[in-house]
């Protein structure tokens, strides 16, 4: 964040300097200046944005930008003050090669800002000045769906399953090029500032939160009181003021001459009744064909106009057993035993199962439905058919690594931890053996207990995925068995782990 204010400030410092330069370039003398008149304006834009973050390496520049588009609509107060609606769409994209991690982020923001014309502060208004500097902020939403990969393999490790919301602050600057009365091109930088510093991308830095930057070129388009469209009727009275139409209709035109305006007409290619909007009612129900599901058959209101022959309130259209009464859920097909499976897909229609086992049961909860196991009561594995499963003497060894001063494994080793769950989950009878380590960074003391919550760690993740043994070791060393020198950066990323093994 400390970063966005520096850029920021130097923007307006330039600004502020610009102001004070011996020459102004305006297309009038001060005599023939006109009054100030508000005004609104439409600004559509494109530009490229930047991710700003803990999965950026350099947090001053990002080597990957994307491109991105939005649009604003505003309206000019005074000569100092506006006001407008912003909307942005883009992407983020972050590779840090030094972690094999890749970042990416689908995002729209909108928000309301405040702007600040700064000439307006040194110098008279002039409507025509050539070149006009101003800043905004204001508060905003972003909504976005990210991910995080690993960058060799492309293996997601983190993500988003629906779009995440929070508050943004965008800060920034532009500069406005005057081409004509009602068109000017603006050059836009901005800075949007999230409340949180782990939302976007899963990781937290307490010094900072994450941002992004908007950089856009756009044409800024002023809403004047003419008589754009030439239909005889003034843009300001004018309710399509860019589309000729008919003045007994405010100036909008009317493609299927039922008399109502295509403003207002829900169906404008097709002559309809007023009623109903201008659309047509085809199957006479009620119910124009425009919100008519089933628009050539009579039906019910309460159906959008479908059908419904078996009387479950569910149109035939969508009623997959449209002459049997059945659920709603089930899409109007009956379930006899309740589980939530039609009765035409459930292998076991008349006993209450799961979806997975197409409506069986699991009594002993081993992942083998009842029907398939030959221990139904009796907890066992796929091999022996749902019977328990003898362990033969197998032995595993995995390592897993950490980063500096955490204990919560690297993501990328959490895959080797599923390994070794699924493993003592179908061999509930053995051993388990896992001994933490540290580089030898801080004292003993410190070292001793990080290496007991990383041993913890590993332990709770194995109960959490479902391990029973009770013949579980734990051991921890701190700094005193490294495999690899501690002088060196790659020998104390070694030194960091967490050794497993499991014997019979």
């Amino acid at each position: 964040m400390k970063n966005s204010v520096y850029r920021l400030s130097i923007v307006a410092l330039s600004i502020l300097a610009f102001q004070f330069l011996p020459f102004r370039v305006t297309a009038q003398s001060e005599s023939t200046k006109l009054p100030f008149k508000g005004f609104m304006y439409l600004q559509p834009n494109v530009g490229v944005s930047q991710y700003y973050g803990d999965l950026n390496k350099f947090n001053y520049y990002n080597a990957n930008p994307k491109f991105g588009f939005g649009a604003a609509l505003g309206y000019q107060i005074s000569p100092l003050f506006g006001i407008r609606g912003q909307f942005l769409k883009t992407n983020l994209y972050s590779e840090r090669k030094d972690e094999n991690l890749k970042f990416s982020s689908n995002l729209w923001d909108a928000a309301l800002n405040l702007t600040l014309n700064l000439n307006e502060i040194f110098v008279p208004y002039n409507e025509y000045r050539l070149f006009n500097f101003y800043v905004f902020t204001g508060a905003g939403i972003t909504s976005y769906k990210s991910k995080i990969e690993d960058l060799t393999s492309s293996l997601v490790l983190n993500e988003h399953k629906s779009s995440q919301n929070e508050l943004i602050v965008p800060v920034g600057a532009g500069i406005s090029m005057r081409l004509s009365d009602n068109l000017a091109l603006n050059l836009e930088y901005g800075d949007h500032i999230t409340f949180k510093g782990d939302q976007i991308d899963f990781t937290n830095n307490e010094k900072q939160n994450d941002h992004y930057t908007y950089s856009s070129l756009g044409l800024q388009i002023r809403l004047g009181v003419k008589d754009s469209d030439g239909d005889g009727v003034k843009d300001k009275a004018d309710l399509c003021p860019g589309v000729p139409g008919k003045v007994e209709l405010a100036g909008c035109p009317d493609k299927d001459n039922d008399g109502i305006a295509d403003k207002d007409d829900a169906c404008p290619e097709i002559a309809g009744k007023a009623e109903f909007k201008g659309c047509p009612d085809t199957d006479n129900d009620g119910i124009p064909d425009k919100d008519d599901a089933c628009p050539t058959v009579a039906g019910k209101k309460d159906l959008s106009g479908c059908p419904d022959k078996d009387g479950d309130g569910i149109a035939d259209k969508d009623d997959k057993c449209p002459d049997m009464p059945g659920r709603k859920e089930l899409r109007g097909c009956p379930d006899k035993d309740g589980d939530g499976i039609i009765d035409s897909e459930d292998a076991c229609p008349d006993v209450k199962g799961l979806a997975k086992f197409k409506g069986c049961a699991d009594t002993d909860g081993d992942g083998i439905p009842d029907n398939l196991d030959k221990c139904p009561d009796v907890a066992g594995s796929t091999a022996s058919n749902g019977c328990p499963e003898v362990l033969k003497g197998a032995i595993l060894k995995k390592t897993v690594y950490f980063n500096i001063d955490e204990s919560m494994v690297l993501a990328q080793y959490i895959i080797i931890l599923n390994e070794v769950a699924a493993y003592m989950n179908e061999n509930p009878d053995a051993r388990l053996s896992v001994a933490g380590h540290t580089d030898s960074r801080e004292s003993a003391e410190y070292n001793m207990r990080l290496s007991e919550k990383r041993a913890d760690y590993v332990i709770d993740f194995l109960k959490k995925k479902g391990m029973k043994s009770t013949k579980v070791e734990k051991t921890f060393f701190g700094k005193n068995k490294p495999v690899a020198d501690n002088k060196t950066a790659e020998g104390r990323a070694l030194n960091r782990r967490v050794e497993i093994e499991i014997t019979k």
